[in-house]
């Protein structure tokens, strides 16, 4: 058999056990999530209203395509890209001065997306050039990027007759237009991860990249190919997030950094690499968009849900730390 073949032919247990693993943790997910919606209606019925569906949903839309991108970065032995609130922005900032050129939606799209591959490539290359840790790398263009934007601007917004515009207050089947990309692309992000040369060859530098070398794999290109395929998709998250979001600046995504790094986590993706089931990001991406708006119906303000959300990230790390001890997805 060709070393090419070697790499690629995946093993017959893992799958099963994959699977496995999934549903003990898709079952604790709707466990959990099954809890505080109950909980949430009993103290308050009106929860179950229908804005509240929109609510959530908005929320899932960004944090859920953003988390595909958090999610190729941990599974490829990456850790974290904490580089994606300014990439964010950025690919906004991008989405909207495209909008207001009167281009189509369909290049807006590729113009963010474009924007955040170049994004992503930036942090490969100092990351693979200079040989320093990604979390340091990203940390660092993080703030970088956010200061160099407020040099840029202060506030923006997509106009308001663009096509943009409207398809971020467009409904489908009673949930929002965003709402359904983000579908499609968990959906088969999860299939590509798991079934193509890429997937397989990124799950295994994370695995382990001195096996993967030895079978031929490229760290520094796949280093390259999983930071830009990263910054695709926090392109494509931005356009969402400039459609949906009305007036914002520079800082408007840091919010959304935990949530994001918590859904990776608790959807079994580990950012040690190597494991990860991106399916299950539609359970934990909607578990954790849940909890805030839950938190405004009883009551508490955003100092308090702020606290929740670092307990949470706490509690995501452990599992993560557990996993990674017990040798499991």
């Amino acid at each position: 058999m060709s070393l090419d073949r070697a790499i690629d032919a995946p093993t017959a247990p893992m799958p099963q056990k994959l699977r496995l693993e999934g549903w003990g943790t898709a079952i604790t997910l709707i466990s959990v999530w099954v809890i505080l919606l109950v909980a949430t209606g009993l103290y308050r019925p009106d929860f179950f209203a229908h804005q509240t569906l929109l609510a959530i949903a908005f929320t899932m839309s960004i944090v859920g395509v953003l988390a595909i991108g958090q999610g190729i970065i941990g599974i490829s032995g990456g850790f974290i890209d904490l580089s994606q609130p300014a990439g964010l922005i950025l690919c906004s900032l991008a989405a909207v001065r495209l909008s207001e050129a009167g281009l189509p939606l369909a290049l807006v799209f590729a113009g963010a997306i474009l924007t955040g591959i170049i994004w992503g490539a930036f942090n490969a290359s100092i990351v693979v050039l200079a040989k320093l840790n990604p979390v340091i790398v990203t940390l660092a263009t993080n703030f970088i990027g956010l200061a160099a934007l407020y040099l840029v601007f202060q506030l923006a917004q997509v106009p308001n007759d663009s096509e943009i515009y409207l398809m971020g207050r467009a409904n489908f089947l009673g949930l929002p237009v965003i709402w359904w990309p983000m579908l499609v692309l968990i959906v088969l992000v999860g299939f590509f991860m798991r079934y193509t040369r890429f997937g397989r060859r990124a799950t295994a530098v994370g695995g382990d990249r001195f096996a993967a070398q030895a079978r031929g794999i490229s760290l520094k290109r796949m280093r390259f190919a999983t930071f830009m395929a990263a910054g695709g998709f926090v392109g494509f998250a931005a356009v969402l997030f400039a459609s949906a979001a009305g007036p914002f600046n520079p800082s408007s995504a840091n919010t959304l950094q935990l949530n994001v790094i918590a859904a990776v986590i608790l959807a079994g993706i580990s950012l040690a690499g190597g494991r990860g089931n991106f399916w299950m990001l539609l359970l934990s991406v909607g578990f954790l968009s849940t909890i805030p708006t839950s938190l405004v119906f009883f009551g508490l303000s955003s100092d308090t849900q702020s606290i929740f959300q670092g307990a949470l990230l706490m509690i995501a790390v452990a599992i993560d730390g557990y996993r990674a001890r017990k040798g499991t997805p």
